[in-house]
């Protein structure tokens, strides 16, 4: 008989969940540089406010797929950019009606 070694699933997992969580600090890196650099040239301008639309999207997505955790993401991309996170008019986790 042969023994076929268990892979460590739980271990691959947690490899592939700490990539993916970094690629979202990144992208929220993005954004939020993108938005900082935008209201700097127009602050009440059109791109300002998409790219304030994004990154609002970017966190609501994080609270939707982390829910406690997402602010922990959020954190990382300010400690990182040591920018400011605008504020929403919809607060995050907030339940939308269709």
């Amino acid at each position: 008989m042969h023994w076929i070694a268990p892979r460590p699933a739980n271990m691959h997992l947690a490899l592939q969940n700490a990539e993916t969580i970094h690629r979202l600090v990144e992208q929220g890196e993005f954004l939020l540089k993108t938005f900082h650099e935008e209201h700097q040239k127009d602050p009440a301008g059109l791109e300002t406010e998409f790219a304030r639309g994004e990154l609002i999207g970017w966190r609501a997505t994080l609270h939707t797929l982390y829910r406690d955790y997402a602010e922990d993401i959020v954190k990382r991309v300010i400690a990182r950019t040591h920018l400011t996170i605008p504020v929403s008019e919809v607060p995050c986790g907030a339940i939308h009606a269709h």
